[in-house]
């Protein structure tokens, strides 16, 4: 990535967005200005003749901080427009500015030091998704959704099955809501077939993915579109750190905390990896061997075996679908 001397962090919300811009100058951060816009197209377009101008059109790096789904649009708006943008997550910015002792806390604030980062901390630039798998995401998380949904409701029906009187027309609805969900599910999936088979070559690849014991297409594809096909990872670390199967240790002196993931990462990956990892730690022989290594050392602690399933399921899936490859069962690996 190339340096920038201009970058312009953006602090947004629901109704608008507050930026500043810095300029490195010999070593040195200075301001070049600041405002708030309105989180609006006619908002967009003022802030970009704003940039410009305080910029003198030079190149410049934008910074914003991932906030819900308010920041998509200006992201898309942005890069549109031929501009360098970068999306940070909300904990890295926090850590940042923890580093400086910054205590103060308003937008103006905030935007500022998102625009420090960028000049100090090297940021991947952001690349929109593939409308192919923009909408295969979309059809993973509503399906993830509705599984929930889904196992709230039944457990919200055995209560009531079991309790002292209930009215039996309160348990014809509830049980008209499982079935409605079931049937929407199942909609879903067949959708996320649809377009997954659209694409010959995505398909293939994803039927390759399909041949590692204990993972089925729909899981396959979730991960495939939480990650946006691998495209910004490098090595298995970075993807095992993105889904928050990365281990997390607590030491110092004498304590020795508990070692467990971070869970800092894509939850609905590790949603839905933890179903084909229960499948996997039985039919899948490196896995299962796997699980019950982890399980004799922690014999009280046979989750830690699924969660090891869940990241050896993860690596398999990037490996094979960087390499374009079959699973090979055989193949020596190295299964701690």
């Amino acid at each position: 990535m190339k340096e920038f001397t201009f970058c312009i962090g953006i602090d947004i919300s629901k109704d608008e967005f507050h930026v500043c811009c810095k300029q490195s100058v010999d070593e040195q951060i200075v301001i070049k200005g600041t405002h708030n816009f309105e989180n609006s197209y006619i908002g967009f377009t003022e802030f970009l003749s704003w940039s410009l101008i305080k910029t003198k059109n030079a190149e410049t790096f934008y910074v914003m901080e991932a906030t819900g789904i308010y920041h998509e649009e200006l992201t898309h708006f942005l890069y549109s427009n031929g501009k360098t943008v970068s999306v940070v997550l909300a904990n890295k910015i926090k850590h940042f500015a923890k580093s400086l002792n910054i205590k103060t806390k308003t937008d103006k604030a905030d935007a500022s030091m998102i625009a420090h980062y960028g000049l100090e901390r090297y940021q991947e630039p952001w690349k929109p998704m593939m409308p192919q798998m923009k909408s295969l995401r979309d059809l993973c998380r509503e399906r993830l959704s509705l599984k929930q949904n889904i196992v709230s409701l039944k457990c919200q029906l055995h209560a009531l099955r079991h309790a002292h009187g209930t009215l039996e027309f309160v348990l014809q609805m509830k049980q008209k809501q499982v079935e409605f969900m079931e049937i929407d599910i199942q909609a879903v999936e067949q959708e996320i077939k649809r377009i997954t088979m659209e694409d010959k070559d995505f398909y293939k690849r994803v039927k390759k993915v399909e041949t590692i014991k204990g993972l089925q297409l729909i899981t396959i594809v979730t991960i495939l579109s939480e990650t946006n096909g691998f495209i910004q990872f490098n090595n298995i670390r970075q993807v095992v750190s993105y889904a928050g199967l990365d281990v997390a240790e607590r030491q110092s002196g004498l304590f020795k905390g508990k070692t467990r993931i971070s869970k800092k990462g894509n939850s609905r990956i590790r949603q839905c990896l933890y179903m084909p990892a229960l499948s996997a730690t039985c039919y899948n022989d490196n896995i299962k061997a796997l699980y019950q290594r982890i399980v004799e050392r922690n014999p009280t602690i046979r989750r830690k075996g699924v969660v090891a399933g869940m990241r050896k399921l993860l690596i398999l899936t990037f490996v094979l679908w960087k390499k374009n490859e079959e699973y090979n069962p055989n193949y020596h690996w190295n299964a701690e």
